[in-house]
């Protein structure tokens, strides 16, 4: 017997049932080695357990967030104190939420296209909501949980509905008592101290031999110990750059920040279009304008502007610099590099070429289930000798068969590839068919030559929504992507899974 378990039943012997204060107190054994010695004599019933059980509530990252901020409902309310609210003035995902919640518990109501407080809302801003005051007190005091979950029912309901904090038991030792058995049990014998951990210096001097070794059980409970993982969104891209090279695509990289032109004129895109509109593009303001290209290619691209738009093309909105709102970009250089050593007859290039980028990419959009302001897309081109829509999605359907579901083609206008199609995939999650790219053969007007033998295929793909059609992801929400919550990025609910 250990000499950890002789003192703990020797202090049992003494008095019992004692607490694990006073047992280490009387023992003289320190927590940890009191705690194995208790398991141990638990298993060869010398003593038993007396344990509670508790709850306590953990806030979540977002749970965390309004603890300090506020609930968006209250900040909402405040906000009413002084005045209307137009609803056409929610435009923030946290004033959205706000006001839905405020909405559905009654706190408001809309008069003509105005958000005012109703009388509910009116007592709540005196007095304060109530799911706010419980998800402060338990920010403080965790273990509070388990008397507001028996006066606050409602709140603490909401909050887990909300899924701004979690639930978790826990199990702590009572006191301690000694059995029969572990009364009349021999403690006369040496104390067999054992080996507890084999170390490198043992080894080498040879000092564990002829030595007992303390036994170890697997089965002992412990807590979970969790080591670290690379992020489902990293994973992602990893999962989308090998199915680009095992098919024989080559990586290649641009600038984030570009000109105008080479992230729309090139790509034959009308300075006109509403897609350069402040509304989706970020402009960028004292940088020094960027060097086009070569002379001729950029009298190319305005005569292609011209002639194919009927517009008169300005050379001063081309030096624009712009947060590149796709990464086609970084194949509208591509395009000009190859096409700008060789001839259309050529023969002494071999062909196919295969590129792809993949990165960051910048729209003022509406942040909602399906959009972000910054997100993460990819682009491949194949260049070669007499390719047809055909290869295009022979193409798409190798590089994205790992999807696990149906690919769909589209007919869709883009101003940079005719003919042009748009990509879907079906969503068990959503129960929709998801867009999640475009694709298309390069127009003439960009590569400078006619299709009879050299063609460009060309594809983009939005990289978060190939999380909301994996199968087995569960993602509703590509917001969800960007939580930081450890729990999802640990892997619950088979989230890394989903990628093997």
């Amino acid at each position: 017997m250990h000499r950890y378990e002789k003192a703990v039943l020797e202090a049992l012997r003494k008095k019992h049932p004692l607490s694990l204060d006073e047992l280490a107190e009387r023992s003289g054994v320190g927590r940890d080695g009191m705690l194995w010695a208790i398991e141990n004599l638990s298993k060869e019933r010398l003593v038993e357990v007396s344990r509670t059980e508790s709850s306590e509530a953990i806030l979540t990252d977002e749970g965390a967030h309004y603890a300090a901020s506020g609930l968006p409902e209250a900040r909402l309310l405040k906000r009413l104190k002084e005045g209307t609210v137009k609803v056409s003035a929610m435009q923030e995902p946290e004033e959205q939420i706000g006001f839905q919640w405020a909405k559905k518990n009654g706190l408001v109501k809309i008069v003509g296209g105005n958000i005012m407080l109703s009388e509910k809302g009116v007592t709540d801003t005196e007095e304060g909501i109530a799911a706010e005051k419980v998800l402060r007190q338990l920010s403080k005091d965790p273990a509070s949980y388990g008397f507001l979950a028996k006066n606050s029912v409602e709140a603490i309901s909401e909050l887990s509905k909300r899924n701004l904090i979690r639930v978790r038991k826990r199990s702590r030792i009572k006191d301690v008592s000694i059995t029969q058995r572990g009364i009349s049990a021999d403690l006369s014998g040496r104390a067999d101290e054992g080996i507890g951990a084999l170390t490198k210096s043992m080894i080498a001097s040879g000092e564990w031999k002829g030595k007992s070794f303390k036994p170890y059980d697997v089965n002992v409970p412990v807590e979970r110990r969790v080591g670290g993982r690379l992020h489902p969104l990293y994973r992602l891209m990893e999962k989308i750059r090998r199915s680009y090279i095992s098919n024989g695509f080559l990586e290649v990289h641009g600038p984030v920040i570009d000109s105008a032109f080479w992230v729309f004129d090139a790509l034959f895109q009308p300075q006109d279009h509403p897609a350069r509109d402040a509304q989706d593009t970020f402009y960028l303001s004292g940088i020094d304008e960027a060097e086009l290209g070569e002379k001729d290619y950029v009298r190319q691209i305005k005569n292609a502007h011209t002639k194919g738009w009927r517009y008169r093309w300005s050379l001063e909105t081309a030096k624009e610099m712009v947060l590149r709102t796709h990464t086609t970009n970084v194949s509208a250089h591509y395009i000009y590099d190859v096409f700008s050593k060789i001839g259309e007859e050529s023969a002494s290039i071999a062909t196919p070429l295969k590129f792809f980028s993949l990165g960051k990419v910048f729209r003022n959009e509406n942040i909602d289930y399906r959009h972000l302001a910054d997100f993460y897309m990819t682009d491949g081109i194949i260049i070669g000798k007499d390719l047809t829509l055909a290869n295009l999605f022979d193409t798409i359907l190798k590089l994205y068969g790992w999807l696990g579901t149906e690919i769909r083609f589209k007919p869709a206008y883009f101003p940079f590839v005719e003919p042009g199609v748009e990509l879907y995939a079906y969503s068990n999650e959503l129960k929709e068919w998801i867009e999640f790219g475009g694709a298309g053969l390069i127009r003439k007007e960009i590569t400078g030559f006619r299709r009879k033998t050299m063609n460009v295929l060309a594809w983009g793909v939005a990289v978060e929504r190939l999380m909301q059609i994996r199968p087995g992801c569960n993602v509703r929400s590509i917001t969800e992507l960007y939580g930081n919550s450890l729990e999802w990025t640990r892997g619950r609910g088979g989230m890394n899974e989903c990628l093997l």
